[in-house]
């Protein structure tokens, strides 16, 4: 039996939790095909197959951890003799950093002859050897390419969840879309349904008592969603020069009306067109304002924090942006949210008030320079026409990083979400 184990998939883990088999025992598959899609560092990662065979034992069960460097899939091998194969790169594995390979030293040619061989050499790779063998193949083989995914993994588990078969739904062999699944299913949101969030209400329910016990046991609680977290954290109270500011928005035109959530991001997009210096990176010693505003919205889970994106939020609708906020919910309690999703975020936001809390120092994670936090909204005296009046306040902490940000910048800002809210 060929053993493939599991690689490291670059995320500074120990471990992998298996997510999805792509594949059973028996099955006859080709280099490149996906076999397995696991979670780790709050990323959904599919694995590749690094040569082709037929699958003669799967090592994990779903929801099982798996080390770095343990078996992962077993191979029928070729040929009577039962050899093992230490851990290959996968090809294309979709992992934020690049495996690397060192080239073996090119052996010396002797006229007429050729120079000794030497036995097994090792190639090294950052997730151990290559086994090398003296055959010869009888042809050259060409590159094979393996089939395509129909869907990316946040959008198969969203098919999973509504009962939509994905190759029923491919006609053209194009990407499926979460928006041509839902339309596959019959889902059949208003735009009032989407505002309120009735919709993700309708498409997906807690996790049973029993499950999040389970999440909470000693044993469970590092997670690779919560290592990831520790880490981030770790970096940004070594990294980062933190100051935070807050205020309280009169919110007393809209409350009740429209939901807080997007009258937030709506609010965080015009503070970053008002004061863009907010919506940028600091690396390196060096301050870059991005284009366009993509939010990073944190979702709280059982199994830990996630930090999806809402990319370019000015060119997207109201009724997309709250939908694609249902999707991130019920994936981070559920499923797990897709690497590429996780990924370009230019400014935060926590709603945290949607719990508990008014108001906070949100912890500004780099390279981004600045955080939103919206607390929990309360009823407070306003002056109005210098007579007091009760109205519904919305707690605002924005902290940023004071390595790249001015106090007047900040204040800005603030002024600019104020203003923005209150109207």
């Amino acid at each position: 039996m060929k053993i493939f184990t599991l690689p490291d998939l670059g995320e500074g883990l120990p471990d992998a939790v298996v997510r999805e088999w792509h594949v059973h025992e028996g099955d006859e598959i080709i280099a490149h095909e996906s076999l397995v899609t696991v979670e780790t560092a709050k990323a959904l990662v599919e694995v590749p197959a690094p040569w082709g065979g037929r699958i003669e034992k799967l090592f994990a069960e779903p929801d099982q951890t798996v080390n770095v460097g343990e078996p992962l899939v077993g191979f029928v091998a070729e040929g009577s003799s039962q050899e093992t194969s230490q851990s290959a790169v996968p090809a294309e594995v979709s992992s934020p950093k690049e495996s690397v390979i060192q080239e073996e030293p090119e052996k010396e040619k002797v006229c007429g002859a050729s120079a000794p061989s030497r036995s097994r050499a090792d190639s090294g790779t950052v997730v151990g050897k290559l086994e090398q063998s003296e055959d010869v193949l009888g042809a050259e083989q060409g590159l094979t390419e393996g089939p395509k995914r129909l869907a990316t993994p946040s959008v198969r588990a969203l098919a999973r969840r509504l009962g939509v078969n994905l190759e029923k739904l491919s006609t053209d062999g194009g990407v499926i879309t979460a928006a041509q699944v839902r339309s596959a299913a019959g889902a059949k949101f208003s735009a009032a349904e989407i505002a309120t969030g009735q919709a993700e209400q309708n498409t997906w329910k807690p996790l049973p008592e029993r499950d999040l016990v389970k999440a909470q046991e000693p044993g469970e609680i590092m997670s690779p969603a919560r290592r990831a977290m520790g880490l981030s954290m770790s970096r940004a109270r070594d990294q980062v020069a933190q100051i935070t500011l807050c205020d309280d928005a009169d919110i007393s035109s809209w409350w009740g009306s429209e939901p807080a959530l997007l009258r937030l991001i709506r609010a965080v997009q015009s503070a970053c067109s008002a004061e863009p210096t907010l919506n940028a990176y600091f690396q390196d010693d060096q301050l870059s304002p991005q284009q366009p505003v993509n939010i990073g919205l944190a979702v709280d889970s059982p199994r830990g924090l996630y930090v999806p994106v809402l990319k370019d939020v000015a060119t997207r609708s109201d009724e997309s942006l709250m939908a694609q906020v249902a999707d991130f919910k019920h994936q981070a309690r559920e499923t797990g949210i897709a690497q590429s999703d996780l990924q370009g975020a230019t400014i935060l936001l926590s709603n945290f008030g949607a719990i508990a809390g008014r108001y906070a120092t949100p912890v500004v994670l780099p390279p981004t320079v600045a955080i939103v936090g919206a607390g929990r909204v309360c009823q407070g005296v306003v002056v109005i026409d210098r007579w007091p009046a009760m109205r519904p306040l919305l707690p605002l902490s924005i902290s940023a990083d004071h390595r790249a940000v001015t106090g007047g910048e900040l204040a800005r800002f603030l002024q600019a979400m104020l203003a923005a809210l209150s109207t």
